[in-house]
């Protein structure tokens, strides 16, 4: 057998997951604080929690509230990954952008907010923003949202389309209460679940690898799994260097491991 942490969830195959990866590589980003001063940024992540605290942020009323509380199992060091199609690991049936993705069904926008608290006082300032960085559709489009503070909260606020995949990628540095807020158009029928969105973001529970049967590099087949991953999304550790996610218990048993 030949384990390996696998890199951007191969669930339509090895061939797929290497185009992943090629996506990831091609948009490579350096996530560091807001003020951008160079530091060491690596993918040492701690063991994710199941829960988070709850800070007070300010709604906006124009649109239509389908969650707003804490989001569950962000490390409290390095960079971890969330992006899960529910809907297709629940059907077998395959995701109409990535499987490593959350994907908006509904028929309308969704809108994500990312929120934290963070120490504004003293000689931290701004250095102790998060890094926060979303990845859009099949090509995993790197995508910055402005940050947006008042007093010690920062948030970042990104839209997604209908039909669209998204996903995003946190590290806390010394921010704090990250905080999950997603909204869609007033009168909206959209659920948490019609736009890929986990019944409970603020637990984060890991759910258990599974097997199945995967095509390797020399067109034979063979048992592999996806590796482990969390109730709410967070698939793993996020490398700065690599610029992909890594989940654990992941393998597959092709000769020479591909």
């Amino acid at each position: 057998m030949s384990s390996i942490r696998w890199k951007l969830c191969p669930a339509l195959g090895l061939a797929m997951a290497a185009q992943f990866a090629h996506a990831g590589n091609a948009s490579l980003s350096k996530m560091q604080p807001s003020d951008c001063r160079a530091r060491d940024a690596d993918s040492t992540c701690a063991t994710a929690v199941a829960g988070a605290t709850t800070p007070e942020f300010p709604l906006n009323v124009s649109d239509q509230l389908l969650y707003d509380g804490p989001l569950g199992g962000v490390p409290a060091a390095g960079y971890a990954y969330w992006g899960f199609d529910f809907a297709a690991n629940q059907t077998g049936l395959p995701s109409p952008v990535r499987p490593d993705e959350f994907i908006n069904r509904s028929s309308v926008r969704v809108t994500i907010t990312l929120s934290f608290t963070f120490p504004s006082t003293g000689s931290c300032n701004h250095d102790c923003l998060p890094g926060v960085e979303f990845r859009v559709g099949p090509g995993w489009i790197h995508v910055d949202p402005a940050y947006v503070i008042n007093g010690n909260t920062v948030s970042l606020t990104q839209a997604f389309e209908p039909g669209q995949g998204f996903s995003w990628v946190i590290g806390l540095w010394q921010s704090t209460n990250p905080r999950l807020t997603v909204t869609v158009p007033k009168g909206s029928a959209a659920t948490l679940a019609d736009v890929g969105m986990p019944a409970l973001p603020a637990l984060a529970n890991a759910m258990p690898a599974s097997t199945h049967l995967c095509i390797c590099g020399d067109q034979s087949t063979a048992t592999c799994s996806d590796g482990t991953y969390f109730s709410n999304g967070l698939l793993g550790a996020w490398s700065q260097q690599l610029g992909n996610y890594e989940r654990a218990q992941a393998f597959n048993d092709c000769q020479g491991g591909n």
